[in-house]
């Protein structure tokens, strides 16, 4: 696989674009790798994890909607309901997976092509790739194309507010004469978030007599970061315990002896969204609420 290109967080404040700069909508979803050899499809995580089997609603739309065999496109994928339904997606059973395909089905939200028709396009500027995109990847059931708008500083924050309102979770600017820096998190590729908003690792859980789990355990620069124990519904709860099972892992990081003594998991370090009140340096959020993980 390609590892995908990356951007840098930015606040609305910070924001100083210079030069010719497009924005896309920021997708609730999963970011993904297709990669089409010959025909055979290829869905990848920025994990390294191959999905294309869990998927076989992309693979079938993929194959009829785009003019050659040989590609690369880099994308997002949403299922209906959010990242809860996406992690339900994650089965190995095949009659579970043909049913989850027609109950939760997969859109695969295409905004780069990095290579076409066995050309590497990763040198070419942005609204090159865009052009070759547009020209030869036809949008079907599952295949949608990332809408972008130009925008200038003013603007871009404008348009930021409007995709939060419409239930999208932030912005992404382009720099429209960037190529394709992979593996990197580029300057010349920048998000934009809610303010009140702050990523965290989820290392494990805590226990509860009567709910799944009690609190989510965060990490944040390598260091315990508190409890989280707000903002989940019951399936939440149900959904986010069996992510953690799948996730389980040796403890890395020195927790406090109080909550050492509640442990009901440690899982790998979970990339997740909280909201919180006020963050003040070295210490642990005040009143944080749960958003979400974060797939990408």
């Amino acid at each position: 696989m390609i590892e995908p290109m990356l951007s840098k967080l930015t606040r609305n404040g910070e924001l100083h674009l210079i030069g010719d700069w497009i924005s896309e909508p920021k997708y609730d979803g999963q970011r993904l790798i297709a990669v089409s050899n010959d025909g055979n499809i290829s869905l990848w995580t920025r994990r390294h994890l191959q999905v294309a089997k869990k998927f076989p609603e992309l693979i079938k739309d993929l194959k009829e909607n785009i003019n050659c065999q040989d590609w690369i496109l880099d994308g997002e994928l949403t299922v209906p309901g959010g990242l809860g339904n996406l992690i339900k997606r994650n089965v190995e059973d095949k009659f579970r997976i043909n049913i989850l395909s027609k109950k939760i089905p997969g859109t695969f939200h295409v905004f780069d092509v990095l290579c076409y028709d066995k050309e590497n396009l990763i040198p070419k500027p942005l609204m090159e790739r865009k052009k070759i995109l547009l020209k030869n990847v036809h949008v079907s059931e599952h295949i949608k194309m990332v809408p972008f708008k130009t925008v200038t500083n003013e603007t871009a924050i404008d348009y930021f507010q409007k995709n939060v309102k419409n239930g999208f979770e932030g912005a992404i600017l382009k720099n429209i004469h960037s190529n394709y820096e992979s593996g990197k998190r580029s300057g010349e590729w920048l998000k934009l978030k809610r303010e009140d908003t702050v990523d965290v690792y989820v290392i494990g859980a805590t226990k509860s007599d009567v709910i799944p789990f009690g609190a989510l355990i965060m990490e944040r620069n390598g260091e315990f970061f508190g409890k989280v124990g707000t903002g989940f519904s019951d399936q939440d709860r149900r959904d986010i315990l069996q992510y953690l099972e799948e996730n389980k892992y040796p403890q890395h990081v020195p927790l406090p002896p109080d909550v050492e003594s509640e442990l009901l998991i440690i899982t790998k370090p979970l990339l997740a969204e909280i909201r919180v009140n006020e963050l003040i340096k070295g210490r642990s959020p005040r009143a944080p609420v749960w958003v979400r993980f974060r797939l990408d």
